[in-house]
């Protein structure tokens, strides 16, 4: 049962993913703050995030259907979680307080911001940590974050930060300059990966309390 309900669960954070998005792409729904229409949604870590988990979902559920969860997968499907649950704090912690919670909870925002970030964690941690990992693997939890950090920064060092609505700063760390800015990428990339060890660390207790259990 366990089995089944984390395909099933896995194939529809994929299947909503794409549908949030596309909802977003050809602007069916109001996407609410920080959303644009067409290929220019891909500039949003929020957007990313949700695709790069997607894949993990449906990579993730094909294995559970072949019965083959290999390490390598169970670390990718850390580090989608890790990566859609920053998505989640930020907008509570930073975006939410900067932009307002309204426009973040709008239309296809709802589900890429919130709905999904929350199942993902969720159905991370009750169905699909069975699979053992050394703490060493939670460091890559920060590798998406990473990558999106030096594309974001690199971007407003080539081209500026710019003016709305064409702000290239559009999440505003800088509003307070580079050096709270750099602190603020860096707080980001220390919240995922202690994240990822809180997802590590439940994961690796609830299967010793199975393992436990079953022993006796």
């Amino acid at each position: 049962m366990k089995r089944t309900i984390s395909i099933l669960l896995n194939l529809l954070i994929f299947a909503l993913s794409l549908l949030s998005w596309g909802a977003m792409v050809f602007a069916i729904t109001d996407g609410g703050m920080l959303s644009m229409p067409g290929w220019r949604s891909l500039r949003f870590f929020t957007v990313l995030s949700n695709l790069f988990n997607a894949g993990v979902c449906l990579s993730y559920a094909i294995g559970r259907i072949r019965g083959q969860i290999f390490p390598r997968l169970q670390v990718w499907k850390l580090m989608g979680t890790a990566a859609v649950g920053l998505t989640f704090l930020t907008v509570m912690g930073f975006l939410g307080p900067v932009y307002g919670y309204g426009g973040m909870f709008l239309g296809g925002n709802l589900w890429l911001h919130l709905l999904l970030p929350v199942a993902s964690i969720f159905g991370y941690l009750l169905l699909d940590s069975d699979t053992p990992l050394p703490f060493r693997k939670t460091l890559w939890a920060m590798a998406p974050m990473l990558v999106y950090a030096v594309y974001y920064l690199g971007n407003i060092l080539i081209q500026g930060v710019g003016e709305w609505p064409d702000r290239h700063d559009f999440y505003g760390f800088l509003l307070w300059g580079w050096g709270p800015g750099i602190i603020i990428t860096l707080a980001l990339l220390l919240v995922t990966w202690l994240l990822a060890v809180l997802l590590w660390r439940f994961g690796r207790s609830r299967k010793t309390k199975k393992d436990f259990s079953v022993s006796n």
